[in-house]
C-alpha cells in the first residue's frame, strides 16, 4: 500500500454540516475539497434523499447552505465582479436561493454589511451576525488600541469593533444590539430571537448576559456578571442555554444545559462533561451543529474519555445513542433519523446515520485513502499519581519484527481537549515516515469530569507528570522503540508542555513546539484571551504573582535546555502571539542549541487545521524534516 503524504491533503474530501429539510425527507450538507491550484478550499451543496446523493452546486463557492423551504435552498456567495470588490471592504454580503425543482440560483437578500450566521425568520424577515467598527479614527497608515482585547485570533484587530445582531425586514435593518454589545452564542425560532452579549468598554469579561428579542422588544432573561454561557437554542418553544457559573472549577468547569425560560435557570442535566464538543483532530473542516433538538428530545455530541458519544436527553431520561473511537464533527436529526459527519479509525470526513448503536457510511467521497497504509491506534494505559492515563501508540508503516525505530510523542492543546483513535493526519504521516506515535490524554484534558480536567495553579507540574509517566510506560512495552531516538511535539498547550519538557529532560532528542507559550507573564498581557484565563489558570497575576507565573514558564528553564528545538508559528497567531516562540528560540540559540523558526504569513492559532493547504502541507514536512535531521 501507498504511503500517507503530507500531501495528501490536497485529495481530501471534507464532508461538513448536515442538515435535514423540516419534513426530515432529504438533507444538504457542504463538501469542502483542499485546492492546491488556489491554495484554498472549495466548497459546495449536495444532497441526500432516498438513499442516494446528488451534487447540486458546482461552482466551489457554496458554504453554510440551508433550508428556506422543503424545497429551497440558500447561501452566501458573490458571483459579480464588483460584489467581489465590495465584500473586500467588508460592505457587502449576498445570499442566493436555489430551488431542488430546478433552475439557477436565484439572489435572495443582499446586505450592504459583512454578514455571518443568516437565519431565515418567519414573515420573510432575517437575522444576522455584522461587525461594526466604532473607531472613527481608524487609517491604512496605523491602528489605534483603547481596549483589550485589541486584537482576536481569526478576526484581527478588533479594538472599539463589536459584533452585533441584526434584523433585516425588506430594506430595512434594525440592530437588534447595542454599539458596545459583543454577541456570542444566538439562536432563533420564528421570530423570536435569543442572544448572549457582553456590553463593555475598556475590557472585555468572561460572563455575558442573555436577552430574547421580538417584535422589535427586548428582555433580559440573565443580567450580565453571572454566567459563562457557551450556547443558546430553542426547545418546545422554551429558551435553552449551555453555560457555567464557573463556581467551582473557573472557566474550565463543565457546562451544563438549563431551561431559562423562567424566573431563574433550571438545570436539565447532570452527566459531568462538556457537551457540544468533539475529539481533537485534524481532518476535519467546516464545522456543523453539534446539538439538535427533536420531538422533544436534545440530543448533543460529547467527548468520553478519548471516545466521542452521541446523547440525548428529555425530562431527565439520558440515553447514549452511539459510543465509538471517532470524532463526531456534526449532527443533524429529524423523525428519529440521525445524521453525523465523522472521521473514523481509518477514514475522512464523510456522511454516516446512526441507527442502533452503530454507524452506516453513506457518502464515500474519499474512498482512495483506503489504499494508504493508515495504522490503527493501539490502546495503552499508565498509571500516574494514581489516575489511569489512557493514550495510544501507532506503529511505523512497513514495520519489522527485530528492527528498532524512532518515536514522536503528539500532545493536544487546550488543555481541555482530548485526542482519540481517529484519523489524525500528521501523525499517519508520521506513521508512513517509519515513526512509532504515541500520544495521550493527561489531567487538565476533557472527557473525564471536573476533577481531571482541573489544571488550576499546576501548569508543568501534574501534566509533566503524567506525560512522563506515559512515557516511560509506553517504553516499556515497547521496546522496539530506541530510546535514543526520541521526539516530542505538541500544539498551544501542547507547544506549551513541548518547551517545557526541554528544560527538563535530555530524554527527548528533537522537538518540534507549535503555537507554543513560553513565558506567562507576556501571554498574560499580550494575547486575545490570556487577561481573561491565564490569571484563573495560573491563580496568579504579573503584578502580584511575578515569581508563580515564572515559574511556571518554560522560558525560566530554556538555559538547561540542550534538544534541537523546531518552532511553528503563525504571524496572525493572537492567541499564542509569536513573542512567546521567539523568546524561547532567541535563548536557545544563546545557548548554543540549534534552533529553528518556520513563520507562516498571514495564518492564524488554527494552522493546522484551517490553514492554507500549502502552509498545513509545509508545516507537516518541516516537522517531519527536522525530526529526520535528529532522530535518522
Amino acid at each position: 500500500m501507498r504511503k500517507v503524504t503530507a500531501e495528501d491533503l490536497y485529495q481530501f474530501k471534507f464532508v461538513a454540516a448536515p442538515q435535514w429539510s423540516e419534513d426530515g425527507k432529504k438533507a444538504v450538507f457542504t463538501l469542502y475539497a483542499a485546492d492546491e491550484k488556489s491554495n484554498g478550499y472549495k466548497a459546495d451543496a449536495w444532497l441526500f434523499e432516498g438513499g442516494k446523493l446528488r451534487r447540486l452546486t458546482s461552482t466551489g463557492d457554496v458554504r453554510g447552505a440551508q433550508w428556506l423551504d422543503n424545497d429551497t435552498l440558500f447561501f452566501s456567495g458573490l458571483r459579480e465582479a464588483e460584489d467581489k470588490e465590495a465584500a473586500k471592504k467588508g460592505c457587502l454580503t449576498v445570499f442566493y436561493q436555489l430551488s431542488l425543482k430546478g433552475g439557477e440560483a436565484q439572489e435572495l437578500v443582499r446586505i450592504p454589511l459583512k454578514a455571518s450566521g443568516l437565519k431565515a425568520l418567519s414573515c420573510g424577515k432575517y437575522a444576522f451576525l455584522a461587525a461594526q467598527d466604532n473607531n472613527k479614527d481608524r487609517d491604512p497608515g496605523w491602528e489605534v488600541f483603547d481596549e483589550i482585547p485589541f486584537w482576536k485570533n481569526g478576526e484581527g484587530y478588533t479594538s472599539d469593533t463589536r459584533k452585533r445582531l441584526w434584523v433585516m425586514d425588506g430594506g430595512k435593518l434594525t440592530a437588534v444590539t447595542g454599539e458596545y454589545e459583543q454577541v456570542g452564542a444566538w439562536a432563533a425560532d420564528g421570530e423570536r430571537l435569543i442572544f448572549a452579549t457582553k456590553d463593555y468598554k475598556d475590557v472585555m469579561g468572561m460572563t455575558s448576559g442573555v436577552y430574547t428579542y421580538v417584535n422589535g422588544m427586548r428582555k433580559t432573561i440573565i443580567p450580565d456578571g453571572l454566567w459563562n454561557v457557551h450556547g443558546l437554542f430553542f426547545m418546545d418553544g422554551k429558551a435553552m442555554a449551555v453555560m457555567s457559573d464557573m463556581k467551582d472549577y473557573g472557566a474550565s468547569q463543565v457546562p451544563y444545559f438549563y431551561c431559562i425560560e423562567g424566573a431563574k435557570p433550571v438545570q436539565i442535566s447532570t452527566m459531568e462533561e462538556t457537551p457540544v464538543t468533539t475529539v481533537a483532530g485534524d481532518s476535519s473542516f467546516g464545522g456543523g451543529a453539534k446539538m439538535a433538538v427533536d420531538d422533544g428530545w436534545l440530543y448533543y455530541t460529547a467527548v468520553e474519555d478519548s471516545w466521542s458519544v452521541l446523547r440525548r436527553l428529555k425530562d431527565g431520561r439520558l440515553e447514549t445513542l452511539l459510543h465509538a473511537p471517532v470524532s463526531i464533527d456534526a449532527i443533524a436529526v429529524k423523525n428519529g433519523q440521525v445524521l453525523v459527519s465523522s472521521v473514523t479509525q481509518q477514514k475522512l470526513p464523510e456522511l454516516y446515520c446512526v441507527e442502533n448503536g452503530e454507524m452506516k457510511q453513506l457518502s464515500f467521497f474519499n474512498e482512495e485513502m483506503t489504499e494508504r497504509a493508515v495504522q490503527l491506534p493501539h490502546p495503552i494505559t499508565a498509571v500516574s499519581d494514581g489516575w489511569k492515563i489512557n493514550g495510544y501508540v501507532i506503529y511505523p508503516a512497513e514495520y519489522e519484527e527485530g528492527k528498532t525505530y524512532p518515536a514522536i510523542l503528539d500532545i493536544h492543546g487546550g488543555p481541555h481537549g482530548a485526542y482519540g483513535a481517529q484519523y489524525f493526519h500528521e501523525m499517519q504521516v508520521w506513521a508512513s515516515a517509519g515513526y512509532f506515535v504515541f500520544f495521550c490524554n493527561i489531567r487538565g484534558g476533557d472527557g473525564r469530569g471536573n476533577e481531571f480536567a482541573d489544571l488550576r495553579g499546576q501548569y508543568g507540574k501534574i501534566d509533566y507528570d503524567d506525560i512522563m509517566a506515559f512515557t516511560e510506560e509506553v517504553l516499556r512495552q515497547f521496546p522496539q522503540i530506541d530510546k535514543e531516538r526520541l521526539g516530542v511535539t505538541g500544539g498551544s498547550y501542547g507547544g506549551y508542555m513541548t518547551n517545557w519538557i526541554i528544560g527538563h529532560t535530555d530524554l527527548f532528542h528533537a522537538a518540534a513546539a507549535q503555537r507554543s507559550i513560553s513565558n506567562w507573564i507576556s501571554k498574560f498581557l499580550c494575547t486575545d484571551n490570556g487577561y481573561l484565563y491565564n490569571q484563573e489558570l495560573l491563580q496568579g497575576n504579573p503584578w502580584d504573582d511575578t515569581e508563580k507565573l515564572w515559574w511556571h514558564s518554560p522560558l525560566k528553564y530554556a538555559a538547561n535546555a540542550k534538544t534541537p528545538t523546531l518552532f511553528i508559528q503563525s504571524d496572525q497567531d493572537y492567541r499564542c502571539w509569536m513573542a512567546e516562540c521567539i523568546q524561547m528560540f532567541s535563548t536557545l540559540k544563546l545557548h548554543g542549541v540549534d534552533a529553528r523558526i518556520c513563520l507562516f504569513h498571514g495564518e492564524n492559532h488554527n494552522l493546522s487545521r484551517e490553514g492554507k493547504p500549502k502552509n498545513r502541507v509545509r508545516r507537516i514536512n518541516e516537522i517531519t524534516a527536522w525530526m529526520d535531521k535528529y532522530l535518522k
